[in-house]
């Protein structure tokens, strides 16, 4: 927020950092966010502009390809600017998760209608990946076993790379606002993540695409299961956000709250118990059920 070159230069230097830290993408995208929420689209728009031919460069001299160093940029910075140009200009939270999980869904459908057989398409690209390493290991790998899990990825990957992009979008507009809060408005990002809130027909799709997962024809029932996973996503965050103000109405609220966060590494299950909190929270309100009667 000092320059706009300062900021050029920071997305520029923590976009090469995360092609060898996956992390710090987050933190870039961030960095594309923060000015985006702060100044406007068109700040963004310049920041991306500036930072762009850094980054080729970079590419080039380090990895020989400008033209996969810029498109990688591009994918990393654009849904994040645009969905901070939302926030910002409708100043909800709720709004901004629903665009971006727009976007995830038009992710799943645009590539399910360009590529006939999207199955095929990613069992073949991670064979590719793959078969190197089989050969060189030889016998130490099951390729038979290899073979199957990739079988099973490939159905599910186009959902999986959609809600992972859509997590990653999320989680940098987060950073991106606890950030402008901290520096504009100390205090003001905890009071509006914990009023996060999805309406009720967000779950209600959840369901229904759910239902049709179940009972559709394999064609169909794989495409639903796709849908599903970045639809899950935003769950997610309305459960956390359930979960710190459930916490905070506790006396020894950030001792469980950390716990929390703690037994999410160990217990990955818990995912799912929090994402069902976001996903029945329209109709069951916990937040005002028990922080109320306490």
């Amino acid at each position: 927020m000092r320059g706009r070159s300062q900021a050029i230069l920071a997305v520029a230097l923590l976009t090469v950092l995360s092609w060898l830290l996956s992390l710090v993408s987050l933190i870039a995208a961030a960095g594309v966010a923060l000015p985006t929420l702060r100044r406007g689209g068109k700040e963004g728009v310049l920041i991306v502009l500036g930072a762009l031919p850094v980054v080729a460069l970079a590419g080039q001299l380090t990895l020989g390809n400008a033209i996969q160093a810029g498109g990688y940029s591009l994918i990393l910075w654009l849904p994040v600017m645009v969905t901070a140009i939302v926030l910002r200009e409708t100043a909800s939270l709720s709004v901004a998760v629903l665009f971006a999980l727009g976007l995830g869904l038009i992710l799943v459908i645009g590539f399910y209608a360009l590529v006939d057989d999207p199955a095929s398409f990613w069992g073949d690209t991670l064979q590719k990946v793959i078969q190197p390493v089989i050969e060189r290991r030889g016998g130490e790998v099951d390729a038979e076993l290899m073979n199957q899990t990739m079988h099973m990825f490939s159905n599910y990957a186009t959902g999986a790379v959609a809600a992972g992009s859509l997590m990653t979008v999320l989680i940098s507009l987060l950073i991106a606002r606890w950030w402008q809060a901290n520096l504009y408005n100390p205090g003001g990002f905890r009071t509006e993540f914990t009023q996060l809130r999805l309406p009720w027909f967000i779950s209600l799709a959840f369901l229904s695409i759910s239902l049709m997962a179940g009972i559709s024809g394999e064609g169909m029932g794989m495409f639903s299961a796709n849908l599903l996973m970045p639809v899950s996503m935003p769950f997610l965050l309305v459960g956390f956000a359930v979960l710190h103000v459930l916490c905070s109405a506790l006396p020894s609220g950030k001792f469980w709250l950390a716990g929390i966060y703690v037994g999410l590494i160990f217990v990955a299950p818990m995912v799912v118990l929090i994402a069902v909190i976001g996903l029945t929270d329209p109709w069951l309100n916990w937040r005002s059920r028990f922080v109320t009667r306490g």
